[in-house]
C-alpha cells in the first residue's frame, strides 16, 4: 500500500509539475477563474419568471455560461450586434440580427419595438420590484469586438426600453460559443438539417480499436496458448488511449477549461486549475501504461479517472444537458442537440470498455501462462 501512496504521489508530483511549466507558457490564463464571482449576475428564477432587481439595470456583463443557461431555459433573446455578411456566415442559433450601426436605420425600429414590448417590466404585488419573462443577451465577435457591449449601452439609455430594464452582453462571443459546440445557424442552413453527408461518422477510429481489442480479448481467452497476451494488449490500448485523449487538452487547456465549465459542478472556479493538471495525469497514466512500469498504480488511477469521467457525463445527461463531453477536444462538433446526447452516451459506453482494460491490466495474474 505504501509503495502504491508512493507511486500515486510520482504521479501527481509530475503531472503539477508539468502543469505549471505549461502554465507560465500560457498568456492571459488564471489559476484560479474569477469571472463569475466578480462580474456575473446570478440569476434566480421565481415562478418561471426572473426578478430585475437581481440584476441591476443598464448594460451588464454575462458570461458565456449563463448566457447558455439563459438560452435552455428560453430566458433570453439573443441579438447579433454584427454586420448582416457576418451573421449570415453563422450565428446562435434563433438569434435576431441588429446590427450596432444599424441601431437609428428605420427599418429595425419595429423589431426594437417588438422587443421593448417582450422585455416590458410587469408590475406585480408578490415582488418588491418589476419582473420580465426575457432579458436582451447582445453578442458579436468575442476577443476585441466592442460592438455587443456599445449596441447594450446605447439601448440601455437611449433605446425604446424600460429604464429599469437590464442588457447582457457576453465577452466571448459567437467563436466561443460555436466553439464549445453550442447551438448554432450556419449559412442559413440549420445544423440539426445537415444531410448526413457532411455528419460526422457515428464510429470512429477508437470505436474500432475498442471493437477490435475486445474481440481479440474474447478470442484469446478461449485459447491457453495466448491466453497471457491479454493483460498486455489491454495495457497497450488503454495507455495509447490515455495519451491520445491528453494530448489535445495538454495543447489547449483554455478550451478545455471551457468544456469543463459546461458540467456546471465544479466550484470556487478550479476549472482552469484542473485543465492544467488533469491532461498530465492522463498522459503520465498512458506512457507507465505503454512501458509496463507502475501497472497497479496506473490501473487503479485510470479506473477512478473514468468512473468520474462516466459520473460527470451521466449526471450532465440526466440534467437535460447536450454537450461536447470535452474528452477529446479534436472531436468536437456542430452536432444538433440531440445527437450530442447520443455520443453522451457514446463516451459513457466507451469509457465503460476502458474499465474493463483497466481491471484486466490490475488483475493480470489471473490471465498468467500456466507451467
Amino acid at each position: 500500500m505504501n509503495s502504491l501512496i508512493k507511486q500515486f504521489l510520482y504521479i501527481l508530483g509530475i503531472s503539477i509539475l508539468f502543469g505549471f511549466i505549461r502554465y507560465f507558457s500560457l498568456t492571459d490564463y488564471h489559476l484560479i477563474d474569477s469571472n463569475d464571482q466578480s462580474k456575473d449576475y446570478d440569476l434566480h428564477t421565481v415562478s418561471g419568471n426572473l426578478k430585475l432587481n437581481i440584476a441591476p439595470p443598464g448594460a451588464r456583463f454575462l458570461s458565456i455560461e449563463r448566457a447558455k443557461g439563459m438560452y435552455d431555459n428560453s430566458s433570453g433573446i439573443f441579438i447579433d450586434a454584427r454586420y448582416p455578411d457576418e451573421f449570415d456566415e453563422g450565428h446562435i442559433l434563433n438569434a435576431l440580427n441588429i446590427p450596432y450601426e444599424n441601431l437609428n436605420d428605420y427599418e429595425y425600429e419595429d423589431i426594437l419595438d417588438s422587443l421593448a414590448i417582450s422585455v416590458a417590466v410587469t408590475e406585480d404585488s408578490v415582488f418588491v420590484d418589476g419582473w420580465v419573462e426575457n432579458f436582451l443577451v447582445v453578442y458579436c465577435s468575442g476577443e476585441g469586438c466592442s460592438l455587443s457591449e456599445d449596441w447594450a449601452y446605447q439601448m440601455s439609455e437611449y433605446g425604446p426600453f424600460h429604464e429599469d430594464i437590464t442588457i447582457f452582453h457576453f465577452d466571448e462571443g459567437f467563436p466561443v460559443w460555436k466553439d464549445l459546440g453550442y447551438p448554432i445557424k450556419i449559412s442559413d442552413l440549420d445544423i440539426s438539417k445537415r444531410t448526413t453527408a457532411h455528419q460526422k461518422p457515428f464510429l470512429d477510429f477508437i470505436d474500432y480499436i475498442v471493437i477490435f481489442s475486445i474481440l481479440l480479448i474474447f478470442i484469446f481467452y478461449f485459447n491457453d496458448a495466448y491466453k497471457h497476451f491479454i493483460p498486455s494488449i489491454s495495457r497497450l490500448v488503454l495507455g495509447f488511449i490515455f495519451i491520445y485523449f491528453s494530448w489535445d487538452k495538454i495543447l489547449d487547456p483554455k478550451l478545455f477549461a471551457n468544456m469543463i465549465r459546461n458540467y456546471d459542478i465544479i466550484p470556487f472556479g478550479f476549472e482552469n486549475l484542473i485543465a492544467l493538471i488533469l491532461p498530465y495525469v492522463e498522459f503520465m497514466v498512458g506512457i507507465f501504461l505503454i512501458l509496463g512500469v507502475f501497472l497497479d498504480i496506473s490501473a487503479i488511477v485510470s479506473t477512478a479517472l473514468l468512473v468520474m469521467f462516466i459520473l460527470m457525463i451521466g449526471q450532465a445527461y440526466l440534467r437535460g444537458k447536450s454537450i461536447d463531453c470535452g474528452c477529446l477536444l479534436s472531436d468536437l462538433s456542430d452536432s444538433s442537440s440531440s445527437e450530442k446526447r447520443v455520443y453522451m452516451i457514446k463516451r459513457i459506453i466507451q469509457d465503460i470498455c476502458f474499465i474493463l482494460y483497466a481491471l484486466i491490466v490490475k488483475y493480470r495474474v489471473i490471465f498468467k501462462r500456466n507451467k
